[in-house]
């Protein structure tokens, strides 16, 4: 931490307490989501249902799709959601919250280093959170091309859907008539209760998936922000490698064992700091 000015430090303060207030929280909804999804029974569906089944078997899971991401460790859940078809490349997107927590609070502790604990913990749920329901979808229902890059066919649709809502103002449809439309309906309504969750304005969570839609890496940059003093910005981050890590499972990135092992990332010099600094750089779009 730094010396801060008063409003600076009133800031802070609030973004603590929201933290901790939103960590106890989604250990509450777990335990609830955890006994309730325990405990129903859902439709299978195979490589021979029709596009009809996938969406009415993906609205019955979608209550749970957000709050999933939080078993990493547990046994139970894991070993249902492959019973039911996730597949690894979506499973490998859960997290443990303990282990972001503790990150976050690590980065808190460093001399000369200023970060908004809300900030990061909520910018760490949305991504990850995002990414999961990707390859849900992708897995369930299959692709197309969208803006010159393959994505699934449901967040093409959401993505044209949000844009013509709010520049055209067009309404959600009052009383759907297909399974496709209830689930689309459902995630509508799930991102206008985003904001509100976590302190976003609309139009700034709009952004963010639509720049995690393209790929675009610059979101970090802006979502991960940080003021250092007697701290260069490498020495920052080489220190928030370990909390990317934890959270960007679409990348490779390095354990120090891994990489004193590992022999094609020669042009590190054989220095771990090089790499971390040189792999957030890539992250935060940095020259």
């Amino acid at each position: 931490m730094i010396e801060l000015p008063e409003e600076t430090l009133k800031l802070y303060q609030d973004s603590k307490k929201n933290f901790e207030n939103q960590l106890v929280s989604i250990r509450q909804e777990c335990k609830k989501i955890k006994e309730d999804f325990l405990s129903k029974d859902f439709e299978t569906i195979n490589s021979n249902s029709d596009i009809s089944e996938s969406y009415r078997f993906l609205l019955c899971f979608f209550p749970y799709l957000n709050h999933l991401i939080f078993f990493h460790n547990d046994i139970e859940i894991i070993t249902k959601l492959k019973k039911y078809g996730f597949i690894n490349a979506t499973l490998k997107w859960m997290i443990d919250i303990n282990e972001i927590e503790k990150e976050i609070k690590r980065l808190e502790q460093i001399d000369g280093l200023l970060i908004f604990p809300y900030e990061y913990l909520s910018n760490s749920i949305i991504f990850v959170q995002t990414n999961f329901q990707i390859e849900t979808f992708d897995s369930f229902i299959g692709n197309v091309i969208y803006n010159g890059k393959e994505t699934n066919k449901f967040y093409a649709d959401l993505m044209n859907r949000i844009r013509r809502r709010n520049y055209k103002g067009i309404k959600k449809i009052k009383n759907p008539k297909s399974e496709y439309e209830y689930l689309m309906n459902e995630q509508l309504a799930f991102l206008e209760k985003l904001p509100n969750k976590f302190g976003f304005e609309k139009s700034d969570l709009l952004k963010i998936f639509l720049k995690l839609k393209i790929g675009n890496s610059g979101y970090f940059k802006e979502s991960f922000l940080f003021v250092n003093t007697a701290i260069s910005k490498n020495k920052v981050y080489i220190e928030l490698f370990p909390l990317l890590k934890l959270i960007l499972k679409n990348k490779i990135l390095l354990s120090e064992n891994d990489f004193y092992e590992c022999t094609t990332e020669t042009i590190y010099n054989n220095n771990y700091s090089l790499y971390r600094i040189s792999k957030v750089r890539d992250i935060f779009n940095l020259k």
